[in-house]
């Protein structure tokens, strides 16, 4: 399906601890509603553009953002919405948005940092963000439309992966997504990188713990009627678990479009695909290396060779086996 990523404008309410958009929020401004609009039209009319992804910074700040969404829906795109959910927590909000579009068009994903109040707070520089952002998804999910819970594996959370699968089936029921993923490094400094960086062998025993319990949860309660795990090597798991894994960003997106300068112009490219693949030497003799979701770029600057291992042709067991 042709895909297009558009950026409303790079304001949030969050300050997130490895964001990249926090630089570009003092260069940029949020682009006009009309540039938005033309964005759109020419990513349907001269890309053949099916599915759209609304992003920011937070895309429910820009002030005409129910004008778009709606535009969106009338053009029958399938809508993606990137957006931490805080400003859900009021009722108003959600029926002021999302009223009079059908909300088989929208698939919302909201990604929370840990399943307790202040490691979650401590990420985004938002007290009581954690308590506003899952009573946003609630509020959401009470309308009828689609959620992914997103996590984004850090050393700040890893070791409580099987924790924040249970809280998330505790909290939000059997029916909604779940993704966990890897972490891109773009924009951090070296310091913050080493603060949050977990190595894949680190983060793979917990995953595995993690994935456990969602087929415990499949099993008994048909949960997560959509899980997966994205930016992250196939080795760092045993092959029992690679069902999960998915190539979302490995694929080609047919139209960019974002803020570009101070005036907030609206600047599109075209034909592009996302800084996550297979980097590692490792994986240049990996007989899973087509299928495998790689690893964002600035993990593999970080991490070196040392976390990938080649699966070998045929036999299924890893380099290091004896």
């Amino acid at each position: 399906m042709s895909s297009m990523y558009l950026a409303l404008g790079y304001r949030c309410n969050h300050r997130c601890y490895f964001c990249p958009c926090g630089n570009n929020a003092v260069k940029t401004a949020a682009a006009s509603t009309e540039d938005m609009l033309r964005a759109i039209e020419q990513g349907v009319k001269e890309q053949g553009v099916r599915h759209i992804t609304l992003s920011g910074g937070e895309p429910t700040l820009h002030p005409d953002f129910h004008t778009i969404l709606r535009r969106c829906a009338e053009l029958e795109l399938q809508i993606g919405l990137l957006t931490n959910g805080d400003t859900f927590h009021k009722m108003e909000n959600v029926e002021r948005f999302f009223d009079g579009i059908p909300g088989q068009y929208i698939h919302i994903t909201t990604a929370l940092h840990s399943h307790q109040p202040e490691p979650h707070d401590r990420v985004t520089g938002a007290p009581g963000s954690f308590a506003r952002s899952v009573q946003g998804l609630l509020n959401v999910m009470s309308r009828g439309l689609q959620v992914t819970v997103k996590q984004v594996i850090s050393r700040w959370n890893y070791r409580q992966l099987p924790d924040f699968v249970d809280f998330c089936f505790r909290e939000f029921g059997p029916r909604v997504s779940m993704t966990l993923c890897g972490m891109d490094f773009c924009g951090m400094q070296p310091e913050q990188i080493s603060a949050v960086a977990a190595p894949y062998s680190e983060i793979g025993p917990r995953l595995e713990k993690a994935l456990d319990l969602v087929m415990s949860l499949r099993q008994q309660f048909h949960a997560f009627p959509h899980f997966s795990v994205a930016d992250l090597p196939l080795c760092c798991v045993d092959p029992y678990y690679w069902e999960f894994f998915a190539k979302v960003s490995r694929s080609t997106l047919t139209q960019y479009s974002a803020p570009a300068d101070s005036q907030g112009h609206v600047k599109s490219s075209f034909g592009s695909t996302n800084d996550c693949d297979i980097f590692f030497e490792a994986c240049r003799n990996c007989c899973v290396a087509e299928h495998c979701p790689g690893v964002w770029r600035t993990a593999y600057q970080y991490f070196g060779e040392s976390e990938a291992r080649c699966i070998r042709p045929g036999c299924g067991v890893s380099d290091n086996a004896d």
